[in-house]
């Protein structure tokens, strides 16, 4: 990849960080909201489908939270690799991941094969 291409990569992933640092942190400021909410509202007067809404808010935004951090984590080891020189490289074979998926998904560490391997062997792990 020439010095343009990778300069470009950069700035999008580091806009992609940003975004999902600042998702994770409204997320995390709607847990407490609700969470707060259940202990003033949390009485023998509060109705129980109120109660079970806001649990299952909480649990959808918890799960939601958790993916994004899966893929800010990502991200953060995508920036990595690109000051280590190493990007676009599979991490499996060392051969380079195709330009397509890179674009689709910048921060992908395997290229197609080696991913399909990936995942047939946590598949296998997991007993699936």
């Amino acid at each position: 990849m020439d010095a343009a291409t990778l300069a470009q990569v950069r700035q999008r992933l580091q806009a992609r960080r940003a975004e999902l640092t600042e998702e994770i942190a409204r997320m995390a400021t709607e847990i407490q909201w609700i969470g707060d909410d259940q202990g003033d509202e949390g009485s023998a007067g509060n109705h129980m489908g109120d109660d079970g809404s806001n649990v299952s808010e909480a649990e959808r935004l918890s799960t939601l939270s958790a993916d994004m951090q899966d893929v800010l984590s990502q991200t953060e080891s995508a920036l990595e690799r690109l000051d280590a020189g190493t990007y676009g490289l599979c991490q499996r074979c060392g051969q380079p991941i195709a330009a397509e998926r890179l674009e689709a998904f910048p921060f992908v560490t395997y290229c197609i094969q080696c991913q399909a391997i990936v995942e047939r062997e946590r598949a296998l792990r997991l007993g699936y």
